[in-house]
């Protein structure tokens, strides 16, 4: 009888060994694959865009957005370079100004480029 309960015991813990490490090398398989899907499908460039607001948008609180991410709120103090990477097929530029809540928008190229922005009465300029 004790014999019995033994390899009746062996064979449970055998059985769950293999089901443990068959879970394990599935879940391993699953990781890999995803990353691999996720750096083909990731498109990355090599242009960057340089912008600069002149002494024009000094003392004037403005926010700076590329597509949808926000690069600069703030009030400039002095002349403000921005240098960002392209990181879309196709991107612009919208610069909102903090008092009056206009926003300009500006149409960037598909290669490296420097933006120079200055204010008017009617926004934003590209210079």
């Amino acid at each position: 009888m004790r014999r019995r309960t033994t390899r009746a015991n062996n064979a449970f813990l055998l059985g769950s060994l293999i089901m443990i490490v068959l879970v394990i090398v599935v879940t391993v398989l699953f990781l890999f694959a995803a990353f691999k899907i996720y750096d083909k499908g990731e498109d990355r460039y090599s242009e960057r865009y340089d912008i600069v607001l002149d002494n024009s948008t000094l003392g004037s609180p403005l926010s700076i957005y590329m597509n949808d991410s926000l690069l600069f709120k703030g009030t400039p103090q002095s002349t403000l370079t921005l240098s960002v990477g392209r990181f879309a097929q196709e991107s612009s530029l919208l610069v909102v100004d903090g008092i009056t809540d206009k926003v300009t928008t500006i149409e960037l190229s598909q290669h490296s480029e420097t933006v120079r922005l200055g204010k008017s009465d009617n926004g934003f300029v590209r210079e």
